[in-house]
């Protein structure tokens, strides 16, 4: 399987503290049978500059490229940025946060309000050759209160990503994100792992639920779609349907 958001690097950002730490991630993602692995700190244009996020960044790789050699894992793993959104993206070269050697950019929308205009500044990240992926889209509020919100965001030209723990642990919310999966609005399951204790790997889990819930064949195109993805290619993905709201129940 591929991992397409994680942040396994040590002492970046909000994730991994230690060598070791990541060490521990990696082993928990090889147990889950993940073989491909994006390293998506978190990246915000108000709080850093591109350089110096792409020198920490690199220098944490290859620090953690050096144990990993010794650790007798076997994973491929590939760089790359959880992008804060903004409203002036498309008015930015966003290349170097690109996934090692693909075009596809992990964004992270604000968690209190859907920015109106999203939808055509990823339009105009498409235009420019970028294959906007968007992070944990279950966990905005705006998307859960409206998930049809998704299939704007679709249209333009952007992926769509949920994390595996949110499906798993958050039962509240469980159905809703499963109907979201069947409706085609959920393109892949992404780990988002954080530590062990915080947001740990979970996709092994997250997809047999998907199996049995949604069943094999989609279980099966949306670790089709990591994987393209991963390689930068884009997967063939039916369109999304949109969901009816029956007493404030979303079906």
């Amino acid at each position: 399987m591929t991992d397409l958001h994680s942040h396994i690097l040590p002492g970046v950002d909000d994730g991994s503290k230690s060598v070791e730490m990541s060490l521990e991630l990696l082993r928990r993602e090889y147990a889950d049978k993940v073989t491909q692995i994006a390293l998506t700190p978190h990246f915000n244009f108000e709080r850093q500059g591109v350089r110096e996020f792409l020198q920490r960044r690199n220098g944490a790789a290859r620090e953690l490229g050096l144990a990993f050699q010794s650790a007798g894992l076997a994973q491929r793993m590939k760089l790359g940025a959880e992008v804060f959104y903004s409203s002036q993206l498309a008015e930015t070269d966003m290349r170097p946060l690109c996934l090692t050697g693909t075009s596809l950019l992990l964004i992270e929308f604000p968690p209190a309000y859907y920015p109106q205009e999203a939808p055509d500044v990823l339009y105009q990240l498409t235009r420019q050759g970028i294959v906007p992926l968007i992070a944990h889209v279950e966990r905005y509020a705006f998307v859960r209160s409206n998930p049809n919100l998704l299939c704007d965001l679709i249209e333009a030209g952007a992926y769509t990503q949920m994390n595996a723990t949110s499906l798993v642990l958050h039962k509240k919310h469980q159905n809703l994100l499963l109907r979201m999966i069947r409706h085609g609005m959920i393109h892949v399951l992404a780990t988002d792992t954080h530590s062990i204790k915080k947001r740990p790997p979970m996709l092994g889990e997250a997809m047999v639920l998907v199996t049995e819930k949604c069943g094999e064949k989609t279980a099966r195109r949306m670790v089709k779609n990591a994987g393209a993805l991963f390689k930068g290619t884009q997967p063939n993905h039916p369109e999304p349907q949109p969901m009816r709201q029956i007493l404030g129940h979303w079906l």
